[in-house]
């Protein structure tokens, strides 16, 4: 008896995972749709805020497990003590990500993020800076990562 429950519920398991073709059709073109609609900040068009700093991607779209360039400007008053990625909608862990100053007020790194079950993931870029009267401040960018 207990080996029917165990088939039955194995079936119905399987019938309820498998959907329409047509729906599949459709939802995957809303999903390519949508990552055509996915840019991140580029040296074209950075990302800003409100303590005039500036990021960008070198890249408009970045794909998981390849190298990302990530380019850093800020006021001269102002450098990064560290920064870390972090998923935003799903528990990635932190990953360090290690800036080297090129120039006067402007910074560098290189990093890499893993693949995810979703076309899309969203991560947070968050950058401790400390001013020069050693005043620390958080500041967040979103970075888009795509299959």
């Amino acid at each position: 008896m207990l080996k029917l429950w165990f088939f039955v519920l194995a079936v119905l398991s399987f019938v309820s995972a498998c959907s329409d073709p047509t729906a599949i059709i459709h939802e995957s073109s809303e999903k390519s749709e949508s990552l055509s609609e996915i840019e991140n900040c580029t040296i074209q068009s950075p990302c800003t805020n409100a303590a005039k700093l500036l990021l960008w991607y070198s890249s408009k779209l970045i794909k998981g497990e390849e190298e990302i360039g990530v380019t850093v400007t800020l006021p001269s008053d102002m450098v990064i003590k560290s920064a870390f990625l972090a998923g935003k909608e799903m528990n990635m862990g932190y990953i360090p990500v290690f800036f080297e100053q090129e120039k006067n007020g402007q910074f560098y790194a290189t990093t890499m993020v893993g693949l995810c079950t979703t076309q899309v993931m969203q991560w947070r870029l968050t950058l401790n800076v400390v001013d020069n009267t050693n005043q620390e401040k958080l500041y967040d960018f979103p970075l888009y990562v795509i299959q």
